[in-house]
């Protein structure tokens, strides 16, 4: 059970929540939103709220007490920015989006009923979820896919793969409507479980790369202690660290200087490592930011009760962190695949091209080379930035959008094509190293000796075969935590 107190979520948390774990409100968390919502009443009576006694978007001018009635238009308003489209959603990459939601309400800045967080946290536990599609948010809240979930929660739209809700909401009260919908939740959860996956990912990368690294007999120089200290950043200062304990005591090198691809790997990794960090402190502070526009501050206990009304919910910064890690990643895929063609090499392996069974023409692992080229392919394609592009909507009310949704849902497509690059070169690594006769037993690091034993679990039958099957369990290999 994982308890949101809407001051800290870690985002480990949020990954096991989306796979099942279930979840409670602390008593803090559900004062604090009791609060703000007194704040947010208050604060009604003595000036205009935007989308509580007006209109949204273009309609931020219009008074709902001359126009619409209050009470009807709460209902009005998430009907008609739920719509989506495109592809469902699969259920870890929504449960992601509920708990996110849960943990923004949670820090009292919406001034939401603290019931319809109570509520959001029973459907979640029920495991009955809201169907979202694909197209719907630019990064300026994901207005569709929440709105969408309080329809859910209302009964009137039928939720993802069936199932009874365990509760049904017999009305939505204007002032809990936009209150309920203004968050990037969606955009967000999608960046951590993306963020989550790649730094398991990366961090096999690494240790994939230094099984590489010995089955090519590289030189050690390039990670040594004068290298590390004159690093341009400490990041790479540090991967260069780790590569030295990895390969450390592995033999011999072959070469005074090695190619690139092994010999700037404390770059590659580096640099890697460097925007992952930077975009996981991002996503720890969005999870329970107070990005609610309008935002409810102060008490009314003391007359500071007042709200906000501001752009911080344009995920402006989330588009650009998760850019810049993209130009890592898409950026050293010349070197990953650098190393599975060297290591298809007989003057780099020592061993028949292709790593083949002999040399009577056998093709051997050369075809992974093309599928980890598809691969990179896609990386590069996803690296194109994000941030770069706008829109303008809502009869020019809004006149740029961060597109922050684009970006994360790329980052989630480079992970899944990371994911077979790295399954790629770990498949190709371990038959190099298994063709020479070395063993994990050899090596001083226990984390390649754990990834290089993983490795040879994978079929040690080198004569031509549909290697589909290996590179399939391959992938499960460098998802794993070592």
């Amino acid at each position: 059970m994982i308890e949101i107190d809407g001051l800290q979520l870690d985002l480990s948390d949020i990954v096991y929540v989306a796979h099942g774990q279930q979840v409670r409100l602390s008593p803090e968390a559900l004062a604090r939103m009791a609060e703000s919502q007194r704040s947010a009443e208050a604060t009604a009576r003595r000036r205009p709220v935007y989308g509580r006694s007006t209109g949204v978007g273009a309609n931020r001018t219009v008074s709902l007490s001359a126009r619409d009635g209050q009470d009807s238009h709460g209902l009005k308003l998430l009907r008609s920015h739920a719509v989506d489209a495109g592809r469902p959603l699969d259920r870890p990459t929504v449960r992601a989006m509920l708990v996110v939601r849960l943990s923004q309400l949670a820090a009292g800045g919406s001034g939401i009923n603290p019931a319809v967080a109570e509520s959001l946290a029973e459907l979640l536990n029920a495991d009955v979820l809201p169907e979202v599609r694909e197209f719907g948010g630019i990064g300026t809240a994901d207005l569709p896919a929440l709105a969408g979930t309080a329809l859910t929660m209302l009964g009137e739209r039928k939720p993802l793969d069936g199932g009874s809700l365990p509760f049904r909401l017999e009305q939505w009260a204007t002032a809990d409507a936009l209150p309920f919908i203004s968050s990037s939740a969606l955009t967000i959860a999608q960046a951590v479980l993306a963020h989550q996956e790649l730094e398991r990912l990366l961090a096999n990368a690494t240790t994939v790369a230094a099984m590489s690294f010995v089955a090519m007999s590289g030189n050690t120089e390039a990670f040594g202690p004068a290298v590390a200290a004159a690093a341009d950043t400490p990041a790479v200062g540090e991967a260069a660290r780790t590569i030295r304990v990895l390969v450390e005591g592995t033999g011999d090198p072959a070469r005074i200087q090695d190619p690139y691809c092994l010999r700037t790997l404390p770059q590659i990794i580096g640099s890697q490592a460097e925007e992952l960090q930077a975009l996981g402190k991002l996503l720890e502070r969005l999870v329970t930011a107070g990005n609610e526009n309008p935002l409810v501050h102060g008490s009314p206990a003391d007359g500071t009760n007042d709200v906000a009304h501001h752009g911080l919910f344009q995920m402006t910064n989330l588009a650009r962190r998760a850019d810049t890690l993209q130009l890592a990643i898409g950026a050293a895929c010349a070197t990953s695949l650098r190393r599975i063609d060297l290591l298809c090499d007989p003057n780099y392996t020592r061993q028949h091209p292709f790593l083949a069974a002999d040399g009577s023409g056998q093709s051997g692992v050369m075809m992974l080379e093309y599928v980890a080229a598809a691969a990179a392919g896609r990386i590069r394609a996803n690296a194109q930035p994000s941030s770069l592009q706008t829109v303008v909507l809502s009869l020019g009310a809004e006149e740029d959008a961060s597109f922050a949704s684009v970006a994360t849902v790329q980052l989630q497509s480079t992970a899944h094509a990371l994911a077979t690059i790295t399954a790629v070169e770990l498949l190709c690594a371990s038959r190099a190293l298994r063709l020479q006769g070395r063993s994990p037993g050899e090596f001083a690091s226990p984390r390649l000796r754990a990834v290089m034993a993983a490795g040879l679990t994978l079929s040690a039958d080198v004569e031509d075969r549909d290697l589909r099957g290996d590179l399939d369990t391959a992938h499960v290999l460098v998802r794993a935590t070592y």
